[in-house]
């Protein structure tokens, strides 16, 4: 049997995934029927954009539904209260090759590599991950290896 991943989130995170649970089966998916009731009024479905449109916007809403309905299930709400180790969401700045650099821990959905925005998965996440200000880490990334310093943690 298949171990369950657990999700660690803020209680922000958490409360945001609801909301947007929340609003695609309240909002989103109601206004979805309707546009698929209203093609469905026009007869021919062979040759009307409006139900297949309709069609795709509905199933990929379920998709999404379903998805944060399985992702919520598995759920562990996090407080960080020690700031002085990098946690999940820290935004910690490092000194690599005499340059700091400043990145956010973000989910994989979220990361943007040009607002130093990196995933939970990313090696340099890995290698920080617990550690203290002032550490001197090595991230073994899949290209090569390199050395970093924290500065600072938020």
């Amino acid at each position: 049997m298949e171990e369950k991943k657990i999700h660690h989130l803020t209680k922000e995170w958490y409360n945001k995934m609801v909301l947007e649970l929340k609003s695609l089966k309240e909002e989103k998916l109601p206004l979805i029927l309707e546009k698929l009731k209203s093609a469905i009024e026009q007869w021919d479905l062979s040759e009307n954009s409006e139900y297949e449109q309709a069609m795709e916007e509905k199933a990929m809403t379920e998709a999404r539904i379903a998805e944060l309905e399985e992702f919520l299930k598995n759920v562990k709400i996090i407080e960080n209260t020690n700031l002085d180790i990098v946690w999940y969401w820290s935004k910690v700045t490092i000194l690599r090759d005499e340059k700091e650099e400043i990145y956010q821990i973000v989910w994989s959905w979220e990361v943007d590599i040009f607002s130093n925005k990196i995933s939970l998965d990313s090696p340099l996440w890995i290698a920080i991950k617990w550690k203290k200000v002032w550490s001197k880490i090595e991230v073994d990334s899949p290209k090569w290896v390199y050395k970093v310093k924290i500065l600072k943690i938020e």
